[in-house]
């Protein structure tokens, strides 16, 4: 079946990209050699997510409707992008005032940390772990999984999955977004669309870090 190559395919891309630099790192106790290996696996990680979706063709529910041009996902993505900053600030304030959680967020000021250090950690950052988190949280175990289950389940199942992932503690912030970036790819049928909100969401949110 296209749906089980095409999925495990994506899966097993994204899990090599995220342990290999962690084996490196056992071997070498190097932070640039890390970083830099981190960076370039993130890269050639996207290639062949890419790559491997065109080979793997696999059109879920949501890309089989009518898909969007790519100026009208990109425009998506840029309303998206403030929708889930709104969204993000939202469920902040609910987990400060209700559930008495800290404003601080664990992944962001290790982000900070390492790109003062180094400066080139920002190309996985920003460019190669979003568009691999939506091929895997997207693509994958929501748009894939919808072929099999109620795609309300599917995408609660994706967005507690990509909060847990995150592991910053702030899981109903991250369960959010991820729901936003799921009604984004079901809106226009495109990947297009929720990585164009992921990228500059990810760019805003360290460029409001040095401001």
């Amino acid at each position: 079946m296209k749906v089980k190559e095409n999925s495990l395919g994506l899966l097993s891309i994204y899990t090599f990209v995220m342990v290999i630099p962690g084996i490196i790192f056992s071997f070498f106790k190097n932070n640039t050699f890390l970083f830099y290996s981190t960076a370039l696996l993130g890269f050639l990680g996207i290639v062949a997510m890419f790559i491997l979706n065109n080979k793997f063709v696999y059109k879920n529910r949501f890309e089989n409707q009518k898909k969007k041009s790519a100026l009208t996902c990109f425009l998506w993505g840029i309303a998206g992008t403030a929708i889930v900053l709104l969204l993000q600030r939202l469920t902040l304030f609910f987990e400060i005032s209700f559930l008495f959680q800290t404003p601080d967020s664990q992944n962001t000021a290790q982000a900070l940390a390492i790109i003062r250090n180094y400066p080139f950690y920002l190309v996985y950052l920003l460019i190669a772990a979003p568009i691999m988190e939506e091929f895997i949280f997207r693509k994958v175990l929501f748009g894939n999984l919808s072929t099999f289950i109620n795609p309300l389940g599917a995408a609660l199942i994706a967005s507690m999955l990509f909060s847990i992932a995150h592991a910053d503690g702030h899981f109903l912030t991250y369960a959010v977004i991820g729901l936003a970036f799921c009604c984004l790819y079901a809106k226009t049928g495109r990947l297009l669309t929720s990585m164009t909100a992921h990228i500059l969401m990810n760019t805003v949110i360290i460029i409001l870090q040095f401001v």
